[in-house]
């Protein structure tokens, strides 16, 4: 059986803010998220295809796309929905302002 590529990938809210690093996308899916204690309760999505200009990602409906921060545990994200930014740049959005600087595993893998 042959197995995709997979890499994991640490962006940073800093203390005081809500966005994070960039992550390169490096023609993967996002596949998971590991979450250390956050003061947001939620988190949602910004991508770019030049790393300079950053959009919100959204659902169809237009609602945000967002995950419930689950401190210390591993959020499984269906990369399929996903398939778009498999180039580009990925930050974190925190629902509140960070009381700590914040590392976030983002978990990558190639869609085959």
């Amino acid at each position: 059986m042959v197995y995709g590529r997979t890499k994991s990938e640490i962006v940073t809210i800093s203390s005081g803010g809500t966005a994070s690093t960039s992550a390169e996308v490096d023609n993967m899916l996002l596949s998971g998220i590991v979450l250390p204690t956050m003061t947001g309760a939620n988190i949602t999505f910004q991508w770019s295809k030049d790393n300079v200009t950053f959009v919100d990602v959204v659902e169809t409906d237009g609602s945000a796309t967002s995950y419930t921060a689950t401190d210390g545990d591993v959020v499984r994200v269906d990369p399929s929905g996903w398939a778009f930014a498999g180039q580009g740049w990925l930050k974190v959005v925190s629902s509140s302002a960070e009381v700590a600087d914040r590392d976030i595993t983002l978990l990558f893998r190639t869609s085959s």
